[in-house]
């Protein structure tokens, strides 16, 4: 796809993968208290990444830090070789690190090609802009098809999957997924879901996302970090901590026997 190149690069097996995004030792909080107590996690190239973990338990601050919105006390954030630790929105992006919010963000009055080319509002280069729509539309068919449609009038799954499309349009080589899930129902998720999946292996795109739905989060994922306390309890592959049973019963709510 267009769209991976020269930015992304394609997915490669885990084991020849370096990290694309590396976090060590982060400390982070509010008002002077720390709600992140050391918190360490990778992302490579084409991977996707989810965090889960119970409500209150630093998961948003870890986005919140990662994307220079408060404070780090503590620790490093390196992307793709470089020390971008505190680095304001502005300059993440420009980096290549996108942010994709928990609150929908896009414009109901406005067209979906309008919402799509907001991804893009500091260019002045119309050709470069029709050039970056067009290769979003070619990722998104259903979104080209309804390019004339208000937002407004989209469904749930389909807002999302606009709110993904416009923070593709700088080319990424990152996109932070925040609670990706939220306010649709499980069929939606799927869909979004495998939209996801689909991006990483067509267009060699990396993910890290927060979930609160944490059986579909890790279901999706490659690679999963457990969060409890601003700490990280568990890590490992996404098959690998759904069929742990600790977690299971912690944050599934089921045992051994419900499989």
């Amino acid at each position: 796809m267009p769209i991976s190149e020269p930015e992304a690069a394609p997915r490669t097996d885990g084991a020849e993968r370096g990290p694309l995004l590396e976090v060590r030792g982060l400390r982070a909080g509010y008002r002077g208290v720390d709600i992140l107590h050391g918190v360490d996690l990778d992302v490579a190239e084409g991977e996707i990444v989810c965090v889960v973990g119970p409500n209150g338990s630093g998961k948003s601050t870890v986005f919140k830090a990662l994307y220079g919105l408060i404070d780090v006390r503590e620790g490093s954030v390196v992307f793709g070789g470089e020390d971008i630790t505190s680095h304001g929105p502005q300059q993440l992006l420009t980096a290549g690190i996108a942010l994709v919010p928990q609150q929908p963000a896009i414009f109901p009055a406005m067209t979906v090609h309008e919402n799509i080319e907001l991804g893009m509002y500091l260019e002045r280069d119309k050709g470069k802009i029709r050039r970056r729509v067009a290769e979003v539309f070619e990722l998104f068919p259903k979104l080209a098809a309804r390019r004339s449609q208000q937002a407004g009038t989209l469904s749930g799954g389909e807002r999302r999957a606009l709110e993904i499309g416009r923070s593709l349009m700088l080319r990424p080589r990152l996109v932070l997924m925040d609670e990706p899930s939220v306010g649709l129902s499980p069929v939606l998720v799927h869909e979004v879901f495998e939209q996801l999946r689909s991006l990483r292996d067509a267009a060699g795109l990396t993910f890290l996302m927060i979930e609160q739905n944490a059986k579909s989060g890790l279901e999706l994922s490659d690679r999963g970090y457990v969060i409890e306390r601003g700490r990280v309890t568990y890590s490992g592959a996404g098959a690998e901590l759904l069929a742990d049973d600790e977690v299971r019963r912690t944050f599934l709510g089921v045992g051994k026997d419900s499989r």
